[in-house]
């Protein structure tokens, strides 16, 4: 599955979930959704495919508040998500006029 198709369900995927996605992350990298495990990391099988965590599914869905309500696409959403995980800050873009 792409991240982008990921992030265009986020509000029906479980809170529970962690995304994990294949470097480069990009729109169209290749992501899954792991079930928060008992011991709250992510599983060996799933770091052998070569994924790597990404974000929380409830943290994507707490950034994208704010956002939300400019009515981006989904490609700006996802670009969001993206800037989000790879540097924990908000990009300057996201809320300029």
């Amino acid at each position: 599955m792409k991240l982008i198709e990921i992030i265009e369900k986020i509000h029906e995927t479980s809170e529970d979930t962690y995304i994990c996605v294949r470097r480069p992350w990009t729109r169209d990298a290749e992501s899954t959704l792991v079930p928060f495990p008992d011991d709250l990391r992510i599983p060996h099988a799933v770091l052998a495919e070569g994924f790597e965590y990404f974000l929380e599914v409830s943290t994507a869905r707490e950034i994208l508040e704010g956002f939300l309500e400019r009515r981006p696409s989904l490609e700006q959403i996802t670009d969001f998500i993206i800037y989000y995980a790879e540097n924990d800050a908000f990009p300057e873009w996201a809320y300029t006029p």
